[in-house]
């Protein structure tokens, strides 16, 4: 790693000898430009960023350099309307916070990459086998705040996010605190009509030294989480096609696994990669149409001990516990655009997918299967299929959507929608959605959106079996969510507005049910919330830019039935949280603190609001060449994100329901442009 920065420091200095500095703005956009920008993920449509028919948040390849995002976990921490409850490792007990709804593994945010949703259907989330994310790709990043199923279908429910990659010519290489080493190539070329691109990511650091941390086994009072992150990327584009593949590998170890710390013993290994394509099969007069289709396929290797070695029956050794688990599933879809006249524009598609986990077995060092007895070494339970966690079964999904989009007149577009998902082993659904935009004048107009959504039950919420874990249940029905927004939008030269009111009401919430011998999934609640989102921007001129995305929640109410072991939204939830961003960039510098502010947490042993920092410092050393400092929890707050589900409790009989998160962290990058 050293060597790579030896060699990139000697190529640097190099073009500092040849080229002069360029002092252009450091804001690629004007505000009014960045307001204009056109979009596609509301509506798959290009529309005005202020105009589209959903509320969209939109971050630009500017926006991701200049606040030093890196993966998409620190995408999360940005985004209006999102409150980020992952912890350090984004565990399966970390949760995200949208509009005051919380879901743990983000299973009601759908994520795609450049349009290929990589949800996996086990958990219907991200993290449970894709984590560390890199988006250093993404030429930009759409984001719905809000529902999308009536496009998008399952898990588009508090919102989606699209990552559009094209990766520019770069190298870089980064030193930091607790070890931090990280290493970053991408590279492009032309063969024939062909724009080829690959990129590698890699990242590795010690982990941070956590102290006076909750061990539900009192064996230890302190932990951290290394971790290892290798990133590949491949694409290939012509005027009418496109193929991608990524490949993404993690390890950590140590921290908390099964709500557990051992170190020394826990560790999880993720493997995921997929490959996609697109191909427009047709554009003549007024139709456009096109096909895509993608496979992914997802390991998970785990490792913990969940009982101290002496207790009885594990007097010989620790308990250790895992579980050997894959997953894969494929799809294609089929979507068409066709121009009714200069005023009605109709989007039609059909979409087909299957998945299923071809692998699903416990490992441990005793014998699970029959009387607990001492193994000498961890074995995997993989003789026959009745030792499956998860029944083998196959999910498949046939849906069409279509969607019209009337210019009723030169200032009002109607948007109207309508999809159908049937699957062969849940009851089918059917989401509308309805959009009016009027646009007042050139600045200023308001929007009325509509929209049902619905998170489909998972292969998990189906078909886990008994294995000291949660049994699944195959009469769960999705969960539903029923949404309505009132926004207005106002944008200046210098200033931009925008308040949104939101009414959400969630159905038949899926969770855990306790009785005295078993824990089953059941729908055992309901959820309503009110709120405000207001996004305020301000550039008085090229060099500052000031930023501030306020969510208040007015009501965040959940029912649950009696004996339900879910802990309510507005527990574990924040009722108001902030995003905020001071840029300023004279010449070759640039200078951004960002952070958010967030209101107390119930379910957090500490008690009171709670303020992060980050800066990110940028210094265009020639035009092709730059030095970027990045200090994430510049305060060096000591805190803890909430968990979904409680972790034990304390000797004081208190309930613990939170994980410990970084303090400060420092890195030191140098960047050229190839």
């Amino acid at each position: 790693m050293r060597i790579a920065l030896y060699i990139l420091y000697l190529r640097c200095f190099c073009s500092t000898a040849a080229m002069a500095a360029d002092n252009s703005d450091i804001y690629s956009f004007s505000l009014e430009e960045l307001l204009n920008m056109p979009v596609s993920i509301a509506s798959r449509n290009e529309t005005p960023l202020a105009k589209t028919p959903s509320s969209v948040s939109l971050f630009t390849r500017e926006d991701i350099d200049r606040l030093g995002l890196r993966t998409l976990g620190d995408l999360l921490t940005r985004v209006p309307g999102f409150y980020s409850m992952m912890d350090s490792v984004e565990g399966n007990s970390s949760h995200m916070v949208m509009r005051g709804h919380a879901q743990n593994y983000a299973n009601t945010l759908l994520v795609l990459l450049n349009g290929q949703r990589i949800n996996d259907d086990y958990t219907g989330g991200l993290n449970y086998v894709i984590r560390y994310l890199s988006i250093r790709d993404a030429s930009k990043i759409e984001v719905i705040r809000g529902p999308g199923s009536a496009l998008y279908g399952s898990n588009a429910y508090s919102g989606v996010i699209n990552i559009i990659t094209d990766a520019k010519p770069e190298i870089s290489a980064t030193l930091g605190s607790l070890g931090t080493t990280a290493l970053y190539l991408s590279e492009q070329l032309t063969l024939a009509d062909w724009q080829l691109g690959a990129s590698l990511n890699f990242y590795r650091d010690e982990g941070y030294e956590f102290t006076h941390v909750f061990d539900p086994s009192g064996l230890q009072t302190t932990t951290n989480d290394p971790k290892t992150v290798e990133q590949l990327n491949i694409s290939a584009k012509d005027q009418n096609s496109s193929i991608n593949f990524q490949y993404l590998h993690s390890k950590r170890q140590n921290y908390y696994l099964f709500r557990r710390l051992r170190d020394g013993v826990s560790e999880l290994e993720l493997s995921h990669w997929t490959l996609y394509g697109s191909h427009q099969l047709w554009q003549q007069n007024k139709w456009t149409v096109d096909i895509t289709g993608g496979y992914q396929h997802a390991s998970r290797e785990s490792l913990s001990a969940l009982v101290a070695g002496g207790t009885p029956p594990y007097e010989q050794a620790d308990f250790l516990f895992g579980l050997d688990f894959e997953y894969q599933s494929a799809n294609v879809a089929l979507d068409a655009t066709y121009q009714f006249s200069d005023e009605l524009k109709l989007n039609l598609g059909s979409f087909f997918s299957s998945s299923d986990i071809p692998r699903a077995y416990l490992k441990s060092n005793y014998n699970l299967y029959g009387d607990e007895e001492y193994l000498g070494e961890v074995l995997t339970f993989d003789t026959n299929t009745a030792q499956r966690t998860v029944l083998d079964k196959t999910r498949r999904i046939q849906s069409v959507y279509a969607q019209s989009e009337w210019q009723m007149t030169e200032q009002i577009t109607l948007t109207a929608g309508l999809r159908l998902d049937a699957y062969n082993d849940i009851d089918n659904a059917l989401t509308p959605r309805l959009s009016l935009v009027h646009a007042i004048d050139e600045n200023q107009g308001y929007k009325l959106i509509y929209a049902e959504a619905y998170r489909a039950p998972s292969l998990g919420d189906l078909y886990d079996e008994e294995s000291g874990l949660t049994v699944g249940s195959q009469t769960l029905k999705a969960n539903e969510l029923n949404s309505i927004e009132a926004v207005y939008y106002w944008y200046g030269t210098q200033t931009a507005v925008t308040a949104t009111l939101f009414a959400n009401h969630h159905q038949h919430i899926v969770g855990r049910f306790n009785t005295d011998n078993l824990s089953f999934l059941a729908n055992i609640g309901s959820n309503k919330a009110r709120g405000l989102e207001l996004q305020l921007q301000w550039q008085p001129n090229s060099d500052w830019l000031l930023k501030s995305d306020i969510t208040h929640l007015f009501t965040n109410q959940t029912h649950i039935v009696e004996g339900a072991g879910l802990t309510p939204s507005e527990i574990i939830a924040p009722k108001s949280y902030v995003n905020y961003e001071i840029q300023y960039g004279p010449n070759d510098w640039s200078l951004s603190l960002s952070g958010n502010w967030r209101s107390e947490v119930q379910a957090l042993s500490k008690q009171g609001s709670l303020l992060l920092i980050n800066a990110h410092i940028r210094y265009r050393w020639s035009q092709d060449v730059r030095w970027e400092l990045s200090i994430k929890n510049l305060s060096d707050e000591r805190y803890s994100t909430s968990a979904y589900s409680p972790l034990g409790t304390a000797e004081n009989g208190q309930r613990v329901q939170e994980l410990p998160a970084r303090g400060r962290q420092l890195s030191l990058e140098l960047n050229y442009q190839l």
